[in-house]
């Protein structure tokens, strides 16, 4: 079961950079951090598709489907000086504002700690995902196929049939 989600803080401050020697599937795997301008085209188009679709992703998060789990919400949360986007889940909504689980070891932005509950804007929202169990896929995520599209081909395609990503 994939519990803890995919590309998990991803800080949108430097030009992309990786780990030198780890594929993005054994980044993703310890957690770790992976940098990508918020103007790229990829991560623009991706927070565009998180936005449109989020009003039904809040829809079914509230009434599960049997068979599926993890939903998650990737925030943004700046320190003043940096911005770093988080998983959370456990989230609850009362009209625009939210409260959840911090999903990530903080790296950048350290006035949270993981596995505090915090809260947030409608407006922080960048990003939702959750694992559909029955197809083995995972649904949402577009800033990881944002992040996808700087990785080698054969490590992209890896990273994607290992957690069920489709990236359209």
């Amino acid at each position: 079961m994939l519990h803890r989600y995919i590309l998990c803080a991803i800080a949108f401050l430097a030009p992309f950079t990786v780990a030198i020697g780890q594929t993005i599937v054994e980044r993703a795997a310890r957690d770790e951090i992976s940098y990508m301008g918020r103007e790229e085209p990829a991560m623009r188009d991706a927070f565009r598709k998180a936005s449109v679709s989020l009003d039904e992703f809040l829809s079914v998060a509230a009434s599960p489907k049997p068979g599926t789990s993890s939903y998650a919400l990737k925030v943004a949360v700046s320190d003043g000086r940096n911005t770093e986007y988080f998983w959370v889940n456990g989230f609850s909504r009362k009209g625009e504002r939210f409260t959840g689980v911090l999903n990530n070891e903080p790296r950048l932005v350290k006035k949270h700690k993981l596995g505090e509950r915090i809260e947030f804007t409608r407006a922080q929202v960048a990003d939702w995902t959750y694992i559909d169990d029955a197809n083995k896929r995972m649904v949402g995520n577009f800033t990881a196929c944002a992040l996808l599209t700087k990785e080698p081909p054969a490590q992209a395609e890896e990273f994607k049939r290992r957690y069920g990503l489709r990236c359209e």
